[in-house]
C-alpha cells in the first residue's frame, strides 16, 4: 500500500526494509572505502601508481556495464537484481580477509575484488534507482531521497570511524569482512519487500540490446532537463574521481596522517553530507530546485581550498574536515535534487536506461581520471594535482547557470 502524502514514510514498512537494506549497503561500503585503500597502501605497501590503479580498476565498471545494464534493467524486475548483485557482492568482499588470514592476499586480488564489486554496484544501483518509483508516488520521491541521503551520510559517518576502531584492533584486511555481512543484511532487507513490482511491458519487436541502448542514450541527452544534469554530473563526477585517487597518499605520506586519523576526519566531513539531506527538502521549496542544484555545485572547488593549504598536524587535520564537510554538503544537495528532477521527469519504461545512461556519462570517465591524476601526482606532485583539480570544478556550475534549468521548481518538472 502506498503512503498517502500526509503519512509519515517511517510508518511504510517496504519503504523502511528498503531505506534500511540502503543504509547498511552503504554503512558497509563507507568501512571498505577506507580500509581497501589503506590495505593497498599499508598492508601491500602500494606505490601512488598501484593506489590509483586500484581506484580505476573501481571505477571501470560504468564504463563498461552501465548501458547493458540499464537496458537489462528495463526489461525485468528490479527486486531479483537487487538480491543477486547484494549477494554477489559479499562473497567478493569475503574473500579479502579470508586470503590475508592464510597470508595470499596480494595487489592482483585487491584489484579483481574491487572490480567484481564495482560490477555489481553499477548492476544494483540501476535496479534500484529505477525501483524506487514503483515503490513509491511520484510526490513523495524527494521525500524519499532526502531520507536515503540521510542514511547514506549517517552510513558515511560511522563507517571511517568504524573503520578506523576495527583497523585498529584487527587490521585493515580483516575489518572489510564487516562490508561482506553488510551485503547480506542488504539482500535479506531486499527480499522482504512485498510491494508488487509491475512486469515490464510486452514488447511488440525482437529485443535489441544495441537498439535498446541507443534508445536510452538518445532519451536521455536530448532531453530539455536530463540532459544538462546529466553532463554537468558528468564533469564533476571525473575531476572528483582524479583528486579522491591521490588523496589517500597525499594525507598519509605527505601530511603524515595515521589511518585513524584519516578515518575519524572522513567521518567528520560526511555529517556535511547528513545536514545537507535534512536542510535540501526546505531549501528546494524556498528557492527552487534549479537555484539550490548550481549554488551547490559551487561549493565543491571552494571546498578544495582547505585541502590544498593543511599541513601536518591537529591544525590540518581540522581545516581538511571543514573542507570535507562544505564539499558532502553541496554533493549531496545537488545529488538528491537533481536525481529527484530525473526521476519525476522520465518516462516509467525509460527509468533504467536513463539511470544507467547517467553512470556511464558520470562515471565513465573516472578511471582515466583516476589514472591521470596518478601520473600526474608522480610527475607534478600531488598538491600541484588536486589543485588543478579544483580548477575544473568551477565549470559544472557555470555550466548548469547557462540552461533554463536555472529557475526550475519541482511544480514546473516536465
Amino acid at each position: 500500500m502506498k503512503p498517502s502524502p500526509r503519512t509519515s514514510l517511517w510508518r511504510h514498512r517496504d519503504f523502511r526494509l528498503y531505506w534500511t537494506g540502503q543504509a547498511t549497503d552503504v554503512l558497509g561500503s563507507s568501512l571498505s572505502s577506507v580500509a581497501i585503500p589503506l590495505v593497498a597502501v599499508i598492508t601491500l605497501h602500494a606505490t601512488t601508481w598501484q593506489a590509483a590503479v586500484l581506484a580505476a580498476v573501481q571505477k571501470t565498471p560504468p564504463l563498461l556495464f552501465a548501458l547493458p545494464a540499464g537496458a537489462w534493467c528495463d526489461r525485468v524486475r528490479k527486486r531479483p537484481l537487487m538480491v543477486a548483485t547484494s549477494l554477489v557482492c559479499a562473497v567478493a568482499m569475503g574473500s579479502i580477509p579470508l586470503a590475508a588470514a592464510f597470508g595470499r592476499l596480494t595487489l592482483t586480488q585487491l584489484w579483481a575484488a574491487a572490480f567484481v564489486v564495482g560490477s555489481c554496484h553499477v548492476l544494483g544501483a540501476s535496479a534500484g534507482l529505477s525501483y524506487i518509483p514503483q515503490l513509491l508516488p511520484e510526490d513523495r520521491l524527494l521525500e524519499a531521497n532526502a531520507k536515503l541521503a540521510s542514511a547514506n551520510t549517517l552510513a558515511d559517518i560511522g563507517g571511517p570511524a568504524l573503520a578506523g576502531a576495527l583497523i585498529g584492533v584487527i587490521g585493515a584486511a580483516r575489518a572489510v569482512a564487516a562490508d561482506s555481512v553488510s551485503y547480506l543484511v542488504t539482500a535479506w532487507c531486499t527480499l522482504r519487500i512485498h510491494t508488487p513490482e509491475t512486469a515490464p511491458p510486452p514488447r511488440t519487436e525482437a529485443p535489441s540490446l544495441r537498439r535498446e541502448i541507443r534508445a536510452g542514450l538518445a532519451y536521455t541527452w536530448r532531453h530539455p532537463v536530463i540532459g544538462p544534469l546529466v553532463t554537468t554530473n558528468a564533469i564533476t563526477s571525473t575531476v572528483l574521481a582524479g583528486t579522491s585517487a591521490i588523496w589517500v597518499v597525499y594525507l598519509i605520506r605527505e601530511l603524515h596522517w595515521s589511518a585513524q586519523a584519516f578515518a575519524l576526519v572522513m567521518s567528520v566531513g560526511a555529517s556535511g553530507g547528513f545536514l545537507a539531506s535534512l536542510a535540501t527538502p526546505h531549501l528546494t521549496e524556498w528557492l527552487g530546485a534549479g537555484r539550490v542544484m548550481i549554488t551547490a555545485l559551487t561549493l565543491a572547488p571552494t571546498s578544495q581550498l582547505p585541502l590544498l593549504l593543511a599541513h601536518p598536524g591537529l591544525a590540518g587535520q581540522l581545516t581538511v574536515g571543514g573542507g570535507l564537510f562544505v564539499q558532502l554538503f553541496g554533493a549531496v544537495t545537488h545529488g538528491l535534487t537533481q536525481r529527484t528532477v530525473r526521476q519525476r521527469a522520465c518516462a516509467p519504461d525509460m527509468q533504467g536506461r536513463m539511470q544507467a545512461t547517467g553512470q556511464w556519462t558520470a562515471f565513465g570517465l573516472r578511471p582515466f581520471a583516476a589514472l591521470l591524476a596518478g601520473s600526474a601526482g608522480t610527475a607534478l606532485g600531488l598538491r600541484t594535482t588536486l589543485a588543478i583539480g579544483a580548477c575544473l570544478l568551477v565549470l559544472p556550475p557555470l555550466r548548469l547557470a547557462l540552461t533554463p534549468i536555472r529557475a526550475l521548481r519541482f511544480a514546473t518538472v516536465p
